[in-house]
């Protein structure tokens, strides 16, 4: 009789939990989170309040309900979907119907807090509009030019001269959901500057990237023609021996960067320019980036080749005693050095390809390898006088 008992109170329980438990959690309403790259249905409402051939209201910086959008900081979208096509064909709508001359719109302006720009192409044939979305601002001169702006939130107030940088570099996806990493330079990165501020309530706001190019870099780097060499830096100069013994830092290789390329072409033209190198790396013209030009003796042809972000990795048993070591940066100075005879090294290639090889030679016709060594020294801060004998 009390087995029997218990078993229907054990039935009852589970039965009473079946119903109620169950009931009780079919009644919660799953909460809907919205993701950060997606649009909330107040911004869906605003987008999509008429077709894609009306335009967009601009917002005025001098109300105060306008001025409290313009002034947060944006977010990014997902690329690309509907909605975000939808958006930007409004908003190419809204500058084909403004009343007056526009460089450029972007989603904050017509009250959407989202990271898109459409840009007046000035460095382009025919300055086209271009849409620029989730942009980033990873690199940038210190040189800058002050211009005269006009602003669509605040005509007749907005300040009328502002310094901008002469050069940036921008990542972007365009509207196809393409990535983009492009240089650009002049009145058309002012622009891009301008707008891209608004992504952050008005403040130019800089992605960090530590292998970016600094602003101090960039201004000697790419204000003269490619053509032009740069200044071989000398021991003799205490401004310049400061660069020469400090260690460099790798780049991020990549044969679309203007300013990378740059570089190494300008680089070769230092070498060129010099009498009898073999050899250059890159604090020697100022820039304490690991990268290093090197005339392979070992191969038909002696081609210059370039390698970013070298190192030894491994050594050979045997060392030399090597005559006449001489450095670019030491003109006239030449010393017997102590050097392996052979190494292994590895290194990126422009096009981010990572490669390793093993060099081998020391003799009169063919020392690469100590050429590698000279090289990657300078990229340490170690110049060939601390290897002699």
């Amino acid at each position: 009789m009390i087995r029997f008992l218990v078993l229907i109170s054990v039935v009852l329980t589970i039965w009473v939990f079946a119903i109620f438990g169950c009931k009780k959690h079919n009644d919660v309403v799953p909460e809907v989170v919205i993701g950060s790259l997606y649009y909330t249905q107040s911004e869906a409402d605003l987008i999509f309040d008429a077709d894609s051939t009306q335009s967009l209201n601009i917002l005025s910086a001098f109300n105060s309900a306008d001025s409290t959008i313009l002034k947060k900081n944006s977010r990014s979208v997902k690329v690309v979907n509907d909605t975000t096509k939808f958006l930007i064909n409004r908003m190419y709508r809204t500058i084909s119907l403004y009343q007056g001359n526009i460089d450029g719109i972007t989603a904050p302006e017509i009250g959407i807090n989202r990271n898109i720009i459409i840009v007046k192409r000035k460095d382009k044939t025919g300055t086209p509009f271009e849409v620029f979305i989730n942009p980033k601002i990873t690199q940038h001169s210190n040189a800058s030019t002050l211009y005269h702006e006009n602003c669509i939130t605040m005509l007749g107030a907005y300040p009328t001269d502002i310094n901008r940088y002469n050069l940036i570099t921008i990542e972007y996806y365009s509207s196809n959901g393409i990535f983009h990493s492009e240089t650009i330079e002049e009145e058309t990165a002012s622009i891009i500057q301008h707008e891209v501020a608004h992504l952050t309530g008005g403040v130019l706001a800089l992605s960090f990237d530590p292998l970016a190019f600094t602003g101090m870099e960039i201004d000697s780097i790419m204000f003269v023609p490619d053509s032009l060499p740069m200044r071989i830096y000398l021991t003799t100069s205490n401004s310049d021996s400061l660069i020469l013994r400090k260690s460099s830092i790798d780049v991020r290789p990549d044969s679309t960067n203007t300013i990378l390329v740059s570089l190494i072409n300008r680089m070769r033209k230092s070498l060129a320019a010099s009498s009898g190198g073999v050899g250059i790396a890159a604090p020697q013209v100022g820039i304490n980036r690991n990268i290093i030009l090197v005339k392979r003796l070992d191969k038909v042809g002696k081609p210059v080749e370039v390698y970013l972000n070298p190192r030894i990795v491994m050594t050979s048993d045997k060392i030399i005693n090597f005559a006449n070591d001489g450095c670019l940066s030491i003109p006239g100075v030449y010393k017997t050095t102590v050097r392996y005879a052979a190494v292994g090294i590895e290194y990126d290639l422009l096009n981010g390809t990572h490669k390793t090889e093993v060099v081998e030679g020391y003799s009169g016709n063919n020392f690469t390898a100590v050429i590698f060594q000279h090289e990657i020294d300078h990229l340490n801060g170690i110049l060939f006088i601390d290897r002699a004998l």
